[in-house]
């Protein structure tokens, strides 16, 4: 190989390096007991534009389900976490899709759930319980370009945990996995 290929692969290496020192810092930050939730009522349609936007030009197709009608829903969370637990679950569902992600929130009278659904192969229900630990891969075949640490999901958990909330797994009616973190719809405590 040449010079210019051997430095692209070693910038691709540094690049993959420092992502995963990144969510590794991720997590053991949302580890830390002294972590605090910013409690805040957030417009889910002006929220839920960044997920629209960032997926917009994304080879699988990601459709972003609408709120109420008026735009009007708002929903208590931290809206900085709550975005770090989406755009995880959204970056696991694109890498194990085959054409489609959705991306759903709904409100009761007392819990709020966002659910994240694929296409793709999903998960064994004897895996339903490991896929949060962190570090645990249920594809041993990782690559390049399969991607994955094993924290992606473990930090959606502990989000949820921070909310006061769960995170569950399912089949989802495209076929695929199905992700639903539901959290109270007021602060606890």
């Amino acid at each position: 190989i040449g010079l210019d290929e051997e430095f692209a692969s070693m910038r691709q290496d540094v690049e993959e390096i420092e992502t995963l020192i990144g969510t590794m810092l991720d997590y053991a930050r949302l580890d830390q007991p002294d972590v605090k939730v910013d409690w805040q009522q957030t417009p889910l349609e002006g929220w839920l534009a960044q997920f629209r936007q960032k997926y917009a030009a994304d080879p699988i197709t990601v459709t972003v389900a609408p709120i109420a009608a008026d735009g009007s829903a708002a929903v208590e969370m931290d809206p900085y976490l709550m975005g770090v637990a989406v755009s995880n679950l959204l970056v696991n569902a694109c890498r194990h899709a085959a054409s489609e992600v959705v991306l759903s929130v709904s409100c009761s009278g007392n819990s709020s759930c966002i659910v994240v659904e694929d296409d793709g192969p999903g998960i064994n229900e004897a895996d339903y319980a490991e896929v949060f630990r962190a570090f645990k891969r249920l594809d041993t075949t990782r690559n390049r370009a399969t991607g994955g640490y094993g924290l992606v999901l473990a930090i959606v958990a502990r989000i949820a945990a921070l909310h006061g909330g769960t995170i569950e797994v399912a089949r989802a009616a495209l076929g695929g996995a199905s992700f639903m973190l539901e959290w109270p719809s007021s602060e606890p405590g």
